[in-house]
């Protein structure tokens, strides 16, 4: 079941909007988790689910932090880490090949 949360103790409900106005937030209670819809998008207004099991200023700076506004930003962040990953698995490799060498 789900239902919108219109009022809560940091108003983190009223303060989302400020973000944007279309926004609103939907508890799950068969997931026990929030999230963040926007009722100007069609078919669907579900956006993302929130990491935190309270209402708190985290939300609002993770809902500023992957919005759309915010993409090529967000793009850029994967594509470094991703770097990050795939030469972090090139020095692996190396070193495997170099210990294998060593062993001949």
């Amino acid at each position: 079941m789900r239902f919108e949360i219109r009022h809560d103790v940091y108003e983190i409900s009223k303060r989302i909007k400020d973000i944007d106005r279309y926004y609103f937030i939907v508890y799950d209670t068969s997931k026990s988790c929030f999230e963040i819809h926007n009722s100007s998008q069609t078919d669907s207004t579900y956006c993302l689910t929130l990491p935190y099991k309270q209402l708190d200023e985290r939300v609002l700076q993770y809902v500023r932090e992957t919005s759309s506004a915010n993409i090529e930003r967000i793009l850029e962040k994967i594509e470094k880490e991703n770097k990050l990953i795939e030469n972090e698995e090139k020095r692996k490799v190396l070193n495997q090949l170099n210990q294998s060498i060593e062993e001949i």
